[in-house]
């Protein structure tokens, strides 16, 4: 009896979570206008471990996000972002970036790791490190090596859109922007590997609530098998 209670208790609780977890997808809208406060630095900090845990191909992480604080960054930023108000008002700014050889920087951490738990050993480690090389030269001989690296990155954008959401805080995700001027006001320009910016976003509590844009219809924009030409 007190199984079957529990299992139902159990239903209950996962239902309400999924209603809840899909009403936040439904209302989650773009904010422009943010309050000033400054968001709790644990939370913060806690916001961007949860940011971290996004999946990325191979596991290898490669995939930055540069916090951006300083006025005078903000401001450069601001210019290569074509001026969007939000980059000066969000209390947090940040920066996407994706690292088309990044793996090759982090793979000797990540495999340390696997090796201390055990899932690897170093045979497999060393197969594994081949198999990336080799999968990474077919990317850059395709010359897709930036556009793979993109999605890892915007994956982690995602996320972040999601876990600032379950906190009630805002985003405004951005890719109008000068990529070569919002490196440079970032460093990025003069990485020793080649990198992009996917994605800016800006953070904070919102400031008022957009009103739903709408969406098409699901028939309109998902298909069976076959994408219509």
């Amino acid at each position: 009896m007190n199984e079957r209670a529990n299992h139902s208790e159990s239903t209950t609780t996962d239902a309400a979570f999924r209603d809840r977890f899909a009403a936040m997808l439904r209302n989650r809208r773009s904010h422009r206008d943010f309050l000033p406060d400054a968001l709790p630095e644990d939370e913060v900090r806690e916001f961007l471990e949860l940011v971290m845990t996004s999946p990325s191909a191979f596991n290898m992480q490669a995939r930055a996000v540069v916090r951006i604080q300083d006025p005078d960054v903000r401001a450069a930023v601001h210019a290569a972002a074509r001026k969007q108000r939000q980059v000066l008002e969000a209390p947090l700014l940040l920066a996407f970036v994706a690292e088309p050889d990044g793996w090759e920087d982090t793979f000797d951490e990540v495999a340390s790791q696997y090796l201390a738990s055990g899932r690897w050993d170093d045979s497999f480690a060393a197969e594994k490190r081949d198999r990336i090389a080799g999968f990474q030269k077919q990317r850059r001989d395709l010359g897709r090596s930036r556009e793979y690296a993109l999605r890892d990155a915007t994956i982690a954008a995602s996320f972040a859109m999601l876990a600032a959401e379950a906190r009630g805080w805002a985003t405004s995700p951005m890719t109008g922007f000068d990529e070569e001027a919002l490196k440079a006001a970032i460093g990025a320009d003069d990485s020793a590997r080649d990198v992009s910016v996917a994605l800016l976003l800006a953070v904070g509590r919102p400031a008022g609530a957009p009103k739903d844009p709408g969406r098409l219809p699901l028939e309109r924009r998902v298909y069976v098998d076959e994408y219509p030409l």
